[in-house]
C-alpha cells in the first residue's frame, strides 16, 4: 500500500491543484452564461440596471431643480402697448419643444421634463424595491412556515391568504392609504402589504416540494430541530423562487404606484403616473408628456418582468433544458 501511495505522489509531483476562481470571476462567468442562454433576458437586465442607476444618481445629474420654472424675455414687450401679450415682460416656457437647454422640453407648469423624468425614476425605484423587499421578506417567512409545518398552521394561514387575495387589490390599496396622510413610507408599506400574500403562496408551493425530500428527512432522523432544518436545508432550496418573485414584484409595485399617481392619490412629487395624467389634456397637441411618463413606465416594468422570467428559466432545474 505504501508503494502505491509513493507512486501516486511521484506521479502527481510537480503538479499544483488549480485554485478556485475568485468571487468576481465566478460572477462574471455566471453573467456570461446568462447572457449566452437568455439574450433577451440579458438585454432586459441591462435596461433595468440602467434605470436603477438613473434612479440612484438622477437628482445629482439632473440639470435643474425638479420644481424650477422657466421663462424668457418677451421680445414684444411694450409697457405702452394695448396688446395683452406685449404687456408682460416675460414669456413662460409652457409646453416648450425639446432644445439644448431642455432636452425633452417643458411641461404644462413650465418645468423641465427631463429633470422630472429623472426624479420620477428615483421615486419609482425607491417604491418598487422597497415594497418588493418588504413583501418578499415577510411573504417568504409566511410561506416557508406555512408550507413546512403544515397542519393547523397551514390551514389558518392559507385561509387568511385566500381572503386577502380575493379582495380587490386597488380598493384594498386605497383603503390602506386613506387611513392617514399620503407619504412615501406609508405608500411603500401599503404596496408591500398588498404583495405579501401572493409571495407567500409562491414560496409555500416551493416549500411543499422540498419539505419531504431525502435530505430533509435525514436531518430529522439525526435530530435536527425545525429552525435548523429550515435555515440549512429548506431555505437554500427555495431561494431561487424567492429571487424570481422579488424581481417580478418590483414591476408590479412600480405600476401600482403609477396608478395611484394617475388617480391623484400618491404622495406629492415627480411621478411617471402623474405625468401621464397631466399630459392627457394636451395629448392632441403635445403627446410628449404622456409618451415620456408612459414610455418610462412601460420600459421599466417590461424590463423587470422579462428579466425575472429569464431568471426563472435559468434557476429552475426543470426549465434549464428548455
Amino acid at each position: 500500500m505504501s508503494d502505491v501511495a509513493a507512486r501516486s505522489e511521484a506521479t502527481f509531483e510537480g503538479f499544483t491543484r488549480p485554485q478556485d476562481p475568485s468571487p468576481p470571476v465566478r460572477a462574471l462567468k455566471a453573467m456570461g452564461r446568462f447572457f449566452a442562454q437568455k439574450t433577451v433576458g440579458g438585454i432586459a437586465f441591462v435596461i433595468a440596471a440602467i434605470i436603477l442607476v438613473l434612479g440612484i444618481i438622477g437628482p445629482w445629474i439632473a440639470p435643474y431643480d425638479k420644481d424650477e420654472t422657466f421663462r424668457i424675455e418677451n421680445p414684444n414687450y411694450d409697457i405702452n402697448s394695448t396688446d395683452e401679450d406685449a404687456l408682460n415682460p416675460f414669456i413662460f416656457l409652457t409646453l416648450a419643444n425639446p432644445s439644448w437647454d431642455h432636452l425633452l422640453g417643458t411641461d404644462h407648469l413650465n418645468r423641465d421634463l427631463f429633470t422630472r423624468v429623472l426624479h420620477g425614476a428615483r421615486r419609482s425605484m425607491l417604491l418598487g424595491f422597497g415594497a418588493a423587499a418588504i413583501a418578499t421578506i415577510f411573504g417568504a417567512i409566511l410561506g416557508i412556515g406555512s408550507g413546512y409545518f403544515g397542519g393547523f398552521i397551514d390551514l389558518i394561514s392559507q385561509r387568511l391568504v385566500d381572503a386577502f387575495i380575493a379582495f380587490p387589490p386597488l380598493l384594498f390599496l386605497l383603503l390602506l392609504l386613506q387611513t392617514g396622510e399620503a407619504s412615501l413610507p406609508r405608500t411603500i408599506i401599503a404596496l408591500s402589504f398588498l404583495n405579501i400574500f401572493g409571495v407567500s403562496r409562491v414560496v409555500r408551493s416551493a416549500t411543499l416540494a422540498v419539505r419531504n425530500d431525502v435530505y430533509v428527512e435525514a436531518a430529522r432522523v439525526v435530530g435536527a430541530q425545525p429552525p435548523r432544518i429550515i435555515f440549512r436545508h429548506v431555505f437554500p432550496n427555495v431561494f431561487a423562487p424567492i429571487i424570481i418573485i422579488f424581481s417580478t414584484t418590483i414591476g408590479g409595485a412600480i405600476l401600482a404606484e403609477a396608478t395611484l399617481a394617475f388617480l391623484g392619490l400618491a404622495p406629492p412629487g415627480p411621478s411617471w403616473g402623474a405625468m401621464v395624467n397631466n399630459g392627457r389634456q394636451f395629448f392632441g397637441s403635445e403627446p410628449i408628456l404622456v409618451a415620456m411618463g408612459g414610455g418610462a413606465l412601460t420600459l421599466t416594468v417590461l424590463a423587470f418582468n422579462i428579466f425575472g422570467d429569464a431568471l426563472r428559466d435559468v434557476l429552475d432545474p426543470r426549465l434549464r433544458g428548455a
